[in-house]
């Protein structure tokens, strides 16, 4: 009888492995600033529940706020790809506008979000790196969610009282505000109103005929 062998692994190319490298420390980092908080968190911790060494997070991301800025931008290209996949499956700008709608109010009320972006901000203040990594981020945010907003509006049967760009400032800032504080009292009817009265402020700034 035939003896099976197993096929010889893959040798991953330099650039595989510190893909596969960093996408684990984000991972795991994702989950330590989570639990721990930017102030908490520990990048030697974090490296050894990766299974790497210290120096694998610092060769790679050059220390820990470095490290959570990346976990913020793998995020944000997350969201836009969902965004973007949303919108993309429905022709009608009726419901592409709801879709968009809907989705952002769950956003704006999913703790993991609400938690990195709050951690987010206040590491921004406390530390000129990371509220340069802030700036940078939110410009890009403010532009692809822009697009996505310029999208929706070109259909003849939707209208909007705000500029796409500034559109999205308002959406960010304030419906993140109001989940931070939702979240904080705790209550779920408190979760179920901050979603109502952010879809509520979309079709106040943005509508359908």
């Amino acid at each position: 009888m035939p003896v099976s062998r197993a096929k010889p692994r893959k040798r991953l190319t330099r650039e595989e492995s510190q893909a596969q490298t960093r996408a684990a420390l984000i991972a795991v980092g994702r989950k330590h600033f989570l639990r721990y908080g930017l102030g908490g968190a520990v990048a030697e911790k974090i490296a050894e529940d990766a299974g790497y060494s210290r120096g694998a997070l610092y060769s790679n991301f050059g220390g820990k706020e470095e490290l959570f800025v990346a976990v913020i931008q793998e995020e944000q290209a997350h969201r836009l790809d969902f965004f973007r996949s949303l919108l993309k499956e429905e022709p009608s700008g009726k419901k592409r506008l709801k879709k968009m709608r809907d989705a952002i109010a769950e956003l704006m009320t999913d703790h993991d979000w609400i938690v990195l972006r709050a951690e987010f901000e206040v590491g921004a203040l406390r530390s000129e790196r990371i509220r340069q990594s802030f700036v940078e981020v939110h410009r890009q945010q403010i532009r692809d969610g822009g697009d996505l907003i310029r999208d929706l509006v070109k259909a003849p049967d939707v209208t909007s009282k705000l500029m796409p760009d500034d559109f999205i400032a308002v959406i960010i800032n304030l419906a993140h505000g109001l989940a931070v504080t939702q979240r904080i009292l705790g209550a779920e009817q408190s979760q179920r109103s901050t979603r109502n009265l952010i879809q509520s402020l979309f079709d106040h700034l943005i509508s359908s005929a």
